[in-house]
C-alpha cells in the first residue's frame, strides 16, 4: 500500500466537530475554518481514506467529478482509495458551508535549496506567531509539515525568494493588523511587490483579511501545489497585478471572491501597471463562493496590454450566485483602457455555475479609473464542459462601435453531454460584438 505523510497537530488548530478522517487506518487532524473542514497529507502510491461523518446524512458527493471517486458507504463512514494526489471536496446533503477538503500533495522533493542564501524554517507540530515577516533577496521560508505559522509575509524588490513546505500560513490574527503599515488597507496575506524569480510550493494559506497571494509587478513566478481557503469578503485567492511569466499549477482555491484575478492597477505607486503577459493557470480545482468570479481578468485593467493568458485543465466545482451582475465562471471585465487579447480557456469542467458561465464585457464599473475604454479580441474557448448543476446564461457585450468584443471562438462547448452549436442553445446574449463563432 502507498505512503501518506502527515504530522499530528492536535491542539494546534481548532479541530472539526463534524468529520473524522483516517488514512491507511491512522487518524488525521481535521482542521476547522469558518467555511470548511480540511485535512492535509502528502501521498506516494495508493492509499485508503475513510471519512466518518459525526451526524446523520442522506447523501454525499466527492468533487471534482473528473476524479471519478464514488466512495463506499457503511453507516456514517465513506471509504475510497486513491492512487495519486488529488484535491477533493467531500460534501454531504449539498451543505455548502460544511465541506471537507481532502488536500493531497506529492511527497516533497526539495531541490536546489543551495540557491537560497538563507532558509527561515518553522518546525512542524507547533504554532508560530510571526506577525509580519519581510523577505529579502535570496531567502526561503520553509513551513514544515504540521507547522502552523500565524501572520503575513511581504517582500519588495526581492529576487530569488521562496515560500515552501507542507504546513499552514494562517492570517486569522491579522484582521486587526495595524493598517498604517499597509497603506490603510486590509493587509494581504502574501504580498510580493516588484520581485523576480519567486517560487511558492506546497503550503496552505487560510483565513486572510483580504486578498491572499498577491504578486504585484513580479516576473518569473511559480505557484504550485498551493491550497487557499478564504472566508472574508473580498477574500480573493490569487491576484496577479501587473505580472508577467507566471505559472499557477495544481492548486486548490476556495475563495469568497475571485479565485484567480489578473489585473493591472496602481499598487504601492505604479508597480502594478506594467504590461501583463504570459500567464498559465492549469490543473487546478476552484470554488468561487458568493462574490466575484472563478477565473477573472479585470476589473482593473490600467495598462496597455494583457495577453497570452491560458486557463487549462481545471475543475470549477462551485461558482456560487453573487447577484450583483458581475458573478461568472469564466470572465473578462475590461473596466479600463487595456487591449486584452489572445486568451485561451481549454479543458474546463464546470460542476456548479449559478449565475453566468461566460461573461466578457467592456464597461465602466465602480473600479474604473481610465477615461479611455479598452478592447477585447481573440478569445478562444475550447472543450468547455458543464457536467453538473445548472446551465446558466452567458453574456458577451462591448461598449460601443469603437470598442467591441471581437473574434471569440467557442469550440466544443457542451452541456450535460450535448454540444452547443449556436448562441440560442448556449443561452448567450451577444451585443456590440463582432465575429463570435461556434464551431
Amino acid at each position: 500500500m502507498g505512503m501518506a505523510i502527515f504530522t499530528n497537530t492536535e491542539n494546534c488548530v481548532e479541530k472539526s466537530e463534524l468529520y473524522e478522517v483516517f488514512v491507511n487506518g491512522k487518524e488525521l487532524h481535521v482542521y476547522r475554518t469558518p467555511v470548511s473542514h480540511f485535512v492535509l497529507l502528502s501521498v506516494n502510491g495508493e492509499i485508503e481514506i475513510e471519512v466518518k461523518v459525526l451526524k446523520k446524512f442522506d447523501n454525499f458527493k466527492i468533487r471534482p467529478l473528473s476524479a471519478g471517486i464514488k466512495g463506499y458507504r457503511k453507516n456514517n463512514t465513506v471509504s475510497f482509495k486513491v492512487n495519486m494526489p488529488h484535491k477533493l471536496s467531500f460534501e454531504i446533503d449539498n451543505d455548502l458551508p460544511n465541506p471537507l477538503f481532502i488536500l493531497m500533495n506529492p511527497v516533497e522533493n526539495i531541490k536546489d535549496v543551495d540557491i537560497y542564501k538563507e532558509v527561515i524554517r518553522f518546525e512542524g507540530g507547533k504554532v508560530h506567531e510571526i506577525g509580519l515577516l519581510e523577505l529579502k533577496s535570496g531567502q526561503m521560508v520553509y513551513i514544515e509539515e504540521g507547522a502552523v505559522v500565524k501572520g503575513i509575509v511581504k517582500a519588495k524588490e526581492a529576487n530569488n525568494i521562496a515560500i515552501m513546505g507542507r504546513g499552514i500560513l494562517d492570517a486569522i490574527g491579522c484582521h486587526n493588523f495595524d493598517e498604517t503599515v499597509h497603506n490603510k488597507r486590509r493587509p494581504r496575506t502574501v504580498e510580493l511587490i516588484g520581485c523576480k524569480n519567486v517560487f511558492l510550493e506546497g503550503i496552505t494559506v487560510i483565513n486572510g483579511p483580504s486578498w491572499h497571494i498577491v504578486p504585484v509587478g513580479c516576473e518569473d513566478v511559480v505557484i504550485k501545489n498551493v491550497n487557499i481557503i478564504t472566508f472574508t469578503g473580498t477574500g480573493d485567492g490569487i491576484d496577479l497585478v501587473g505580472c508577467k511569466n507566471v505559472l499557477i499549477e495544481n492548486c486548490f482555491i476556495r475563495s469568497k471572491d475571485d479565485c484567480i484575478a489578473i489585473k493591472a492597477m496602481e499598487y504601492d505607486g505604479n508597480y502594478g501597471t506594467q504590461i501583463v503577459k504570459d500567464i498559465c493557470v492549469k490543473d487546478c480545482v476552484f470554488w468561487n463562493a458568493e462574490w466575484g468570479n472563478a477565473l477573472e481578468i479585470g476589473y482593473e485593467t490600467r495598462t496597455e496590454e494583457i495577453y497570452n493568458i491560458t486557463f487549462k485543465n481545471c475543475d470549477i466545482i462551485h461558482c456560487e450566485f453573487e447577484g450583483y451582475q458581475s458573478g461568472a465562471t469564466l470572465s473578462i471585465h475590461n473596466g479600463d483602457r487595456a487591449f486584452i487579447h489572445d486568451v485561451l480557456y481549454q479543458d474546463i469542467r464546470v460542476e456548479d455555475s449559478q449565475e453566468k458561465l461566460i461573461d466578457l464585457k467592456i464597461l465602466v464599473a465602480q473600479y474604473t479609473r481610465d477615461q479611455e475604454r479598452g478592447h477585447i479580441k481573440n478569445i478562444y474557448f475550447k472543450d468547455i464542459n458543464v457536467v453538473d448543476g445548472s446551465f446558466p446564461v452567458s453574456i458577451i457585450r462591448g461598449f460601443d462601435a469603437e470598442h467591441m468584443v471581437e473574434n471569440v471562438i467557442i469550440d466544443n462547448l457542451c452541456a450535460f453531454g450535448k454540444r452547443i452549436s449556436n448562441s440560442i442553445d448556449g443561452k448567450m446574449v451577444i451585443e456590440l460584438s463582432r465575429n463570435v463563432k461556434f464551431i
